[in-house]
């Protein structure tokens, strides 16, 4: 569905206000001047500065215009899939996480995505699996933020450099 841009500013306004806010709650260690809710905080008011400006630039083409509109890829099967697939996988990273680890999660999210988006299973499996590594080594070793190993613990110290 294809919304009209006043709408599509004012839920990112409404978003970057949430955002914002939910950080400015996080409180700062007492030796920082800064603290975890700088980063959202920034992120909320950068969200709610460009939905204030789409609203803007749409108002001016809101006239004899229809408020939504259904695309022709909502009227396939598969591309309802390749929409849907998004938000699942969503879901399922926030359920999986835990129990199952980040590599094993993301290797099964990218490659089912990538199996959604017509990529072979010889070739999708073999990136995503890559992807994962890749992300996790990034992760644990250069930013040094831990990341779920879930079943994989016992295999954790081969991963990290």
């Amino acid at each position: 569905m294809k919304v009209h841009d006043v709408i599509v500013g004012g839920v990112i306004l409404g978003l970057g206000a949430f955002v914002a806010t939910t950080g400015y709650m996080l409180r700062p260690p007492r030796h920082l001047a800064y603290g975890p809710g700088f980063f959202p905080m920034l992120i909320g008011f950068g969200l709610m500065t460009v939905g204030v400006l789409i609203g803007i630039q749409a108002l001016s083409t809101l006239r004899g215009s229809r408020w939504a509109t259904i695309p022709d890829w909502a009227r396939s099967r598969a591309g309802l899939l390749r929409f849907a697939i998004i938000p699942a996988a969503i879901v399922f990273y926030i359920v999986a996480v835990g129990p199952l680890g980040f590599l094993a999660t993301a290797t099964i999210l990218l490659a089912t995505i990538f199996a959604v988006n017509a990529v072979t299973v010889r070739r999708g499996v073999p990136l995503a699996l890559g992807l994962a590594v890749v992300v996790n080594l990034v992760f644990a070793s250069v930013l040094h933020v831990p990341l779920s190993w879930g079943v994989l613990e016992p295999f954790s110290g081969w991963l990290i450099w």
